[in-house]
This record gives structure tokens, sequence and C-alpha cells, in this order.
């Protein structure tokens, strides 16, 4: 066993793992639990915002599966791959680039280097065609923590294609038990892709603050009428897209200072945003893209905002014009046709660094956009469900906005459909890692969203290591007491990932630690 560096020592681990195929894994585990020592497990370790590499508290034995990156097997016809925890995104879209770049891969804004298994057992989501990164799970093997092996229903008999044909399988439907839970080890996971679209049109629709509720309306409206065709779709205000677009001025970083109204307002002008931003896609066959298109325009008509359809054609026709007649554009212009095109590069599942740069935002002293953790940069998320109504989403603005002013933070908002009934709201709360001020006031502004957020109703659908106890201790005695038991069963030493999504027993607090 490998001792860390002071990585190690800043996480609150002894060991350090890094096996490189499942036979290794198994043999770790079994000293481990010979020894009663207490262990976590990351994918990657690349989950920003939410913890990334760190246990809940003192772990001895912390397990990376990053060396577990092999892509096990590949139904080219169909588009069902199998993949071990350690696969990244760029690797899955390498791999089908080179393969099969008819299928796309179901990427994030979270970049490149983070794991697929790793996102949609925390039922991660984004905007590409499946939304719902873990509905495209078919079947998968775990190792449970006193040493058993898991299989799917269908897998466990044999029948290891039709296994990934249909999800399900037979009798109770387990797979979905090793999703935000500690009750085993994903070592491998077949999933399905969607296959690349003929055709994709990014639809934007700029409008302002009194057209809101007459937004909310609208974006109901297109998730219910065109389900299949219409991707997730994004409404953000103006302080969450200028976020992706401008520098925080370094005064107001180090003087703890919101944007200023008149910067937030110049730079508005400048990007050509409004005060409420709508993003999203049409996928399909140009006919259908075009059809739909028409149709959308129709159902939008009494909206009173600007609306712009883009496709890739006129992106490119834009940046040539860019190109030979720069003089023409200026830099504002120049950056929103850049985010617009690596916009439909992740629609296309090519992960990109884009949404990573949010990270950085009030990080002085690095800028390599390349990893949040090494670099020092401070975030928080908050993932709040809300449900897609109008009225619901105005009292969730307004409770954020309240919030925001009494802390002096700019509400950074982005609402995404899950589908036609709930959007799920990122706010990403980010602060100067280096000014203790600013980390204290960054988490106070957290946990007050958090807790004012439950008594109005909103509640985050997943949370990180320095939450987790927020929604354990609101467990209902009788669903605690049945995942307890479903623990016991699988890991009686409670050894392995105590308290993660579940109470931790009073006997084991001191050994309180987590996989991400």
């Amino acid at each position: 066993m490998k001792n860390t560096n002071t990585l190690g020592e800043q996480l609150n681990f002894k060991f350090y793992h890094q096996p490189g195929n499942v036979t290794e894994l198994t043999r770790l585990l079994e000293e481990i639990r010979a020894k009663d020592e207490n262990f976590h497990v990351t994918s990657t370790g690349n989950n920003w915002g939410y913890g990334c590499a760190a246990p809940h508290s003192n772990s001895q034995h912390h397990i990376s599966l990053k060396n577990l990156n092999k892509i096990k097997s590949f139904d080219q016809e169909n588009g069902i791959i199998t993949l071990e925890p350690g696969v990244t995104y760029e690797i899955l879209y390498n791999f089908l680039e080179k393969n099969a770049p008819q299928w796309i891969a179901p990427v994030h804004g979270g970049g490149p280097d983070c794991s697929v298994v790793g996102n949609a057992l925390e039922r991660g989501y984004g905007i590409t065609p499946i939304m719902d990164h873990f509905s495209a799970c078919q079947s998968l093997e775990a190792i449970l923590p006193n040493g058993e092996i898991y299989k799917s229903p269908l897998k466990s008999i044999g029948l290891d294609k039709l296994a990934n044909s249909f999800r399900y399988g037979i009798g109770p439907y387990l797979d979905g038990m090793f999703t935000q839970s500690n009750f085993g080890i994903v070592t491998e996971m077949t999933i399905k892709l969607a296959p690349k679209p003929e055709e994709i049109e990014l639809f934007f629709i700029n409008l302002c603050e009194k057209e809101l509720d007459h937004a909310v309306e609208a974006i109901k409206l297109l998730k219910s009428k065109y389900k299949g065709i219409v991707g997730g779709i994004n409404l953000m205000n103006k302080e969450r897209v200028l976020s992706m677009l401008v520098d925080y001025p370094t005064d107001d970083i180090e003087n703890l200072n919101p944007l200023s109204e008149e910067f937030i307002a110049d730079n508005k002008k400048k990007f050509l945003i409004e005060d409420w931003n709508i993003i999203g896609a049409i996928y399909g066959p140009k006919e259908i893209v075009k059809a739909t298109k028409k149709l959308i325009k129709k159902d939008l008509r009494k909206l009173r905002a600007r609306k712009l359809f883009i496709s890739q054609s006129k992106i490119n026709v834009v940046k040539y014009l860019i190109e030979k007649l720069p003089i023409l554009f200026p830099k504002s212009i120049k950056k929103s046709v850049e985010s617009l095109s690596e916009l439909l590069e992740i629609l296309n599942g090519i992960p990109k660094k884009t949404a990573l740069k949010l990270a950085y935002w009030k990080n002085l002293s690095n800028k390599n956009y390349n990893n949040p953790t090494h670099d020092n940069c401070g975030l928080i998320w908050y993932a709040p469900l809300v449900e897609l109504s109008k009225d619901n989403v105005r009292e969730y603005i307004n409770f954020i906005r309240d919030v925001s002013k009494r802390f002096d933070i700019n509400p950074l908002i982005t609402l995404t459909t899950v589908d036609e009934l709930c959007l799920d709201s990122t706010i990403p709360i980010l602060f100067n890692k280096e000014d203790m001020r600013d980390q204290k006031r960054a988490h106070e502004y957290f946990d007050t969203l958090l807790e004012e957020g439950f008594k109005k109703g909103f509640f985050p659908y997943r949370f990180g290591t320095n939450s987790m106890k927020s929604f354990t201790d609101k467990l209902d005695p009788d669903y605690a007491e049945i995942l307890n038991k479903i623990k016991d069963s699988f890991d009686h030493q409670r050894l392995y990932a105590e308290g993660r999504y579940m109470r931790e027993l009073e006997s084991k607090k001191k050994n309180k630690i987590a996989i991400i």
C-alpha cells in the first residue's frame, strides 16, 4: 500500500491506490477488509464543485479508478458500448471518432477529463439528445464491499447481449441502487449512445425581465410538444451568461465586491444579451429540423423577445467573415461566435472546456482552465430541483435574488429542463480560495440557500462532501432504516463510504467517508 504525498494529508487519507484492473482492485479490497480499514473510491476524481476526490472526513484509503479506462466492447450497429469507470469523455470521443463517428457521447460542460460512468452514477445530465445520463445505462457490474459481485439480472444468467438491449432486466430493478449511494463499486457500465443527428439548429431567445413568466410557459410548451426533437433547454440570467464571456474585475475580487450594475449593463450591451436568455437545440433530419423551426417560431410569436436560430453553416459563414474582415467585428462579437461554435461542438458530442472556465472566474493566480482542483479554484454548486411552472420559477428566482443580495453576491442562475414537469437549477458559488473571508462567505451563502430553499420546497438533486449531512439529517426514519438494512447486507463492517446519501451509524462516525 502506497503512502500519499501532501495531497493525501490535505484530503484526509493515508494511502492512495490506483489499481490497473478489476483483479488488482478485488485483491486490494480484500486486504482492506482484512485490516478493517475504511476507504473511499473515485472514478477520475474530477467531480468539480461537489468535492472532487475529497472524502467527507478521515479516510484511511483513497482508491482511484482512473487506470480502469478500457472500452470493453462496442456494438457499432446499435451504438451500445461497455466502459470502465476511468473512461473519460475525451477517451470515449476519440474512440468514436476513429471507429464510429455516427454515434455521439453524452457529454456535459465539465470538460474532457470527467468520467462517463462517474457522471451517470451521480445522475448527471446535459443538453445532448440523451439528457439524463443514467437513463443511457443498459446494464452494469459492481463489486460489493463484502467482495460479492453484482451483475444486472440478464447478465447474471449469461444473456449479456439481451441485457444490453433491455435495461430493466427481470425482477426488481437494482441497477439504480448503485447511483448516489455507497452500496457498491461499479467496475463497468454498458450505455446506449445517441446517433449523430443530421442537423442541429441552436435557438436563442433574449428577453427582458417582464417577459419571464411567458418565457417559462414557452419552455414548458416546447418540452411538451417536441419530445425527442428539442433537447434540453437552458434559461440563464444575464449574470450567468456574462460569467462565461467576461473576466471578473481584479479589484472587485480583492475587495469582495459584486459586479456593478454599470459593468453588467455595459457588457450586456456589448454581447447582445438580455435580462434572461433561453438556449436550446433542435435535433434530427434536415427536413424535420426545418419544419420544427417553423412551428417553434409560430408557437413563440406572442413572446416579445429577440429570437435567433443558428446552424453550423451560419456559424461557419460568420467565422469566415471574421477571419477575412476582422476590423469589422468587435472583440465581444468574436468571443460570442467562438462560444457558440464550442456549444455546437458540445451538442455534437465533442467534450470542450467551455463551461470549465467558469470555475476560474475568481481565481487570481491561475487561468490554465485545465484542472480546477489542482489550480485551487473555489467552486460550490447549489443545484435544486424546481417545478416547471411560472409561479414556482418566479418564487425561486426572487428567493435566490434575496439571499444573494444579503451576501453581496451576484446570483448566477441557470434553469435546465429535466422534462416538461421539472427544472434543475444550477447556481455556481465562486470564490477566491486564497481569501479566507471570501471562502467563509461562500459557504455561508450556500448553507443559507440550502436551508431556506428547503423551507420553500427547493432542494438539490445531488450533494457534495460539504453538504451530504444536510440531506441525510432530513431523511424519514423509516426510509433511513431501509437504507441501513441494505447497507448492512453488503457492508456489515461499514468500511465503504459511510454516510454517503444515508445516515451514518453513531459507532462509525469516526470513519465518515465518501465516493465521488
